[in-house]
C-alpha cells in the first residue's frame, strides 16, 4: 500500500485531489507531490506553509505550477531554479520589465550565476540600480554591447553621482571592453580607489586596523573624515603619516594644519575660518582639544573668532593660565573686575541671572560665560559667591571653578561628585568630566581623601596628575601618602621581586595596577589575572608587556566588552609571538555581509588567513579580489581563477601571481 501511495506521488496522471491528499497524508509524501507536475497551485501553496524545508522549497521553485509571484519570492533563494522554470520564462518573455519590477535580492542573485541568459542580463541592466549594475559590469559574460550601454547610460544620466561613476569605471575595466593590460596595473588601482569610493566605511574599525598596525598607508587617503581626524589628534602619530593623512585634505585645511608650524605665527588665523569650510572648523576643534596640542598651537588658535575652537581650547586641561586669560580677554564683552568687590557683586549678579534663565540656553549661555570669566580672571573667590557656586553643575563652570587655585573643601567635593566617572552615551560628556577631575587632580588644595579616590579613576591620566600631587604633599608627614608612594615606586622598579609584584597587583588600585601591568619584571601569571581588570588602561599595558603569554594575549583579543582600543594592542602585540591567532581574530573584526574599508584592509595584508581569502575571492566589489589576488596567502587555485577575472587589473595581478608558483 505504501509503494502504491509513493507511485501515485510521482504519477503525472494522478488526479489532482489525490495528490491533494497525499500531500496532507503524511510528510514522506510531501517529499514527492512537488515535484509532480500535475500537483495543483493550491496544494504547492498549501506545501510552502506547511514544510520549511530546503527541499520542499527547490522543488516548489522547478514546479511550472507554482504561482509566478510565490516563483520571485523564491527565487532570491535558488535562482537556478528559478530562471529554469518554464513558467518564469514566459512570463519574462511578456513582461521585458519584469526585472524592475522584482526583488532587488531576487536579481542580484540571478546575475551571479555563471550561466545566466543574456537576455536577462540585459532586462536587469534597465533596472538602473547601482549594486545590480555593479554585478554586470563584474560579469565575464557581459557582453561589451551592454557594458558600453552601462558606460553611456550614466554619463548621459542627469542623476549620475560618485557611485555611478564608480559602476562606470568598473565597467570600463572589464575585459571585454578594454582588453588586457600589461604593465602598469597597480598604479591603475591605486589611483582608482582614490578616485571612486568602491567600499562602505567602517569607523571605528577603520581605526582598530590602524592600531593594529596593518593598515596599508596608501588606503590612508580614503578613510573617513573620523578616521582622519583620530589619527591627527593621536600623539602617537609619526610625521610621515600625518603628511598622508593631511593629503585628503584640501590646501585650505593643509594650511590650518600649518598652524602648528613655528614658523606660522605671523599668519592671521581669521583668514582660515573666512573660508567657512565645516573640515576646517572640525581639524582645528580636534587640535585645540587634543592635550599633547604644543601650547604656541592653542595661543594662535585662541586668536580664532570661533567659538567651537574657543571651547575646545577652553576645556582642553593642559590650556594654561597665560592662554585662558587671553582667550576672555580677547573678548569685549568681559565682566569689569576694579575691585574685589565689584567682582563679587558681579558674580553673584550672574549666577542669580543664571538660575534664573538656567533652562533657556540662548539666555544663559552669556551668563555662563561670565561667570567663567571672573572666576579665571580673579584672584580672590568671595565665601558667599562660593556658597551660591556650590550648588551650579554647569561643566564649564565647574571647569573653572576646578582651576581656582584657593577652593574651599566643600567646592572640591561638588566637583568631584559632579564629574565621577559613569559611562555615558555622550562621549563629549566623558572627555569633560575627565577634564574637570584632571584639573582637580592637579589642584595643589584639593583635601588628601578626595586624592585618593582619584586614583581609582578609569582613565590613566587622572591617576598620574593624583600621583604627582601627591608627590607635592609628601612634605606633609602624612602616613597614607608616605605608605602610597612607597608602594608606587616599589611597583614601578624593575628590580622588585616577582612575588611583590603580585602581591600588590592583588586588589589594589588602579594607579597601583597599572604601574605593576607596565613593569618588565611581573610574571605572566600575574599579567593574566590582571586581565580581570576593569580598566582599560590596565588591560592595554597588560597587552604591551614583552612577558604577556599568548594565551592572555589571545583572551584580551577577543574581549567583548570594552572599547576596541584594548583588542587592538593585543592583537597587534599577538602579531609578534601568533600570527596565525592574530590572522583569525582579525578575520573575526572584518567579517561583514557586504564590501567594507576594513574588509579591504585585511584582504591587503599577508597575515589575513587563507579560508578568509578564499571566502572573498568572489566578491562582488572588484578591489577586494584585487586585493586577494595580490596576497602571498592565497592559494594557488583561486589564483588561476582569479587570473580569468572580467576585471582587467584583478586578472594581471593573478597573471602574474601565477609566474611565480
Amino acid at each position: 500500500m505504501i509503494n502504491s501511495f509513493i507511485e501515485q506521488a510521482a504519477d503525472a496522471n494522478t488526479h489532482s485531489d489525490a495528490l491533494h491528499k497525499l500531500a496532507l497524508k503524511s510528510t514522506k509524501f510531501r517529499y514527492l507531490v512537488p515535484n509532480n507536475y500535475a500537483t495543483p497551485t493550491q496544494t504547492l501553496l498549501v506545501l510552502s506553509i506547511l514544510m520549511y524545508k530546503i527541499e520542499i522549497y527547490r522543488s516548489l521553485i522547478a514546479n511550472p505550477n507554482t504561482p509566478i509571484v510565490k516563483l520571485i519570492v523564491l527565487g532570491a533563494y535558488f535562482p537556478y531554479e528559478l530562471i529554469n522554470n518554464p513558467t518564469f520564462r514566459l512570463f519574462a518573455q511578456k513582461n521585458p520589465r519584469l526585472f524592475q519590477q522584482m526583488p532587488i535580492q531576487t536579481v542580484k542573485n540571478i546575475l551571479l550565476l555563471d550561466d545566466i541568459p543574456l537576455e536577462y542580463m540585459k532586462m536587469a541592466a534597465l533596472c538602473n540600480h547601482v549594486e545590480i549594475l555593479n554585478i554586470i559590469a563584474n560579469h565575464s559574460k557581459a557582453p561589451k554591447s551592454l557594458l558600453l550601454q552601462i558606460i553611456n547610460q550614466i554619463k548621459m544620466s542627469e542623476s549620475a553621482n560618485i557611485a555611478l561613476d564608480s559602476i562606470a569605471y568598473v565597467a570600463s575595466q572589464n575585459v571585454q571592453v578594454a582588453g588586457e593590460i600589461t604593465e602598469g596595473w597597480n598604479k591603475e588601482v591605486w589611483q582608482a580607489i582614490k578616485k571612486y569610493t568602491f567600499l562602505h566605511p567602517n569607523k571605528e574599525k577603520e581605526i582598530f586596523m590602524y592600531d593594529v598596525g596593518i593598515l596599508d598607508k596608501r588606503m590612508l587617503l580614503k578613510l573617513s573624515d573620523y578616521t582622519h581626524l583620530k589619527i591627527i589628534a593621536k600623539s602617537e602619530t609619526p610625521l610621515e603619516i600625518a603628511e598622508l593623512v593631511l593629503d585628503a585634505f584640501s590646501p585650505e585645511i593643509r594650511a590650518a594644519i600649518d598652524l602648528s608650524q613655528p614658523g606660522y605665527l605671523d599668519t592671521h588665523a581669521n583668514t582660515l575660518i573666512e573660508l567657512a569650510n565645516p573640515k576646517i572648523i572640525k581639524i582645528l576643534t580636534a587640535v585645540a582639544s587634543n592635550p599633547n596640542s604644543p601650547l604656541f598651537v592653542l595661543e594662535k588658535l585662541a586668536l580664532i573668532d570661533c567659538s567651537e575652537i574657543k571651547k575646545a581650547i577652553y576645556r582642553n586641561y593642559n590650556t594654561s593660565e597665560f592662554i585662558l586669560k587671553k582667550l576672555f580677554t580677547t573678548d569685549d564683552s568681559k565682566p569689569t573686575l576694579s575691585s574685589p568687590q565689584s567682582a563679587r557683586t558681579s558674580m553673584l549678579f550672574y549666577i542669580k541671572r543664571y538660575h534664573l534663565f538656567k533652562y533657556s540656553p540662548h539666555l544663559s549661555s552669556s551668563y555662563i560665560n561670565s561667570i567663567c570669566k571672573l572666576l579665571l580672571l580673579s584672584d580672590h573667590i568671595d565665601y558667599n559667591v562660593y556658597q551660591e557656586l556650590a550648588s551650579i553643575d554647569n561643566f564649564d563652570i565647574l571647569i573653572a571653578l576646578a582651576r581656582q587655585p584657593k577652593n574651599l573643601a566643600y567646592i572640591f567635593k561638588h566637583l568631584y561628585a559632579q564629574s565621577q566617572y559613569h559611562q555615558s552615551d555622550s562621549s563629549l560628556i566623558n572627555y569633560i568630566k575627565k577634564t574637570i577631575r584632571i584639573l582637580i587632580a592637579k589642584n595643589p588644595q584639593i583635601p588628601i581623601n578626595i586624592l585618593f579616590n582619584l586614583l581609582e579613576d578609569e582613565h590613566y591620566q587622572v591617576c598620574i596628575e593624583a600621583i604627582t600631587n601627591l608627590k607635592n604633599k609628601s612634605t606633609s608627614n602624612n602616613q597614607q601618602i608616605t605608605d602610597f608612594l612607597s608602594t608606587w615606586e616599589c611597583a614601578n622598579n624593575p628590580a622588585t621581586p616577582q612575588d611583590v609584584l603580585s602581591n600588590i597587583a592583588y586588589n589594589s588600585n588602579v594607579a597601583l595596577c597599572l604601574a605593576v601591568a607596565n613593569n618588565p619584571r611581573t610574571s605572566s601569571q600575574t599579567l593574566h589575572e590582571l586581565t580581570f581588570h576593569t580598566n582599560k588602561n590596565v588591560l592595554i599595558a597588560v597587552s604591551k608587556n614583552p612577558n604577556t603569554s599568548v594565551k592572555t594575549l589571545l583572551a584580551l583579543s577577543k574581549k567583548s566588552k570594552g572599547s576596541l582600543g584594548i583588542r587592538a594592542h593585543a592583537v597587534k602585540a599577538l602579531i609578534q609571538k601568533d600570527p596565525d591567532s592574530s590572522g583569525a581574530v582579525l578575520a573575526e573584526v572584518a567579517s561583514s555581509d557586504k564590501p567594507t574599508s576594513t574588509r579591504f584592509i585585511l584582504l591587503l595584508h599577508p597575515i589575513t588567513p587563507p579560508e578568509f581569502l578564499v571566502q572573498h575571492a568572489d566578491s562582488i566589489c572588484w578591489i577586494e579580489r584585487y586585493a586577494v589576488a595580490q596576497n602571498n596567502s592565497t592559494p594557488a587555485h583561486v589564483i588561476s581563477k582569479l587570473a580569468t577575472d572580467a576585471n582587467r587589473l584583478v586578472r594581471a595581478v593573478a597573471l602574474e601571481r601565477l609566474q611565480t608558483f
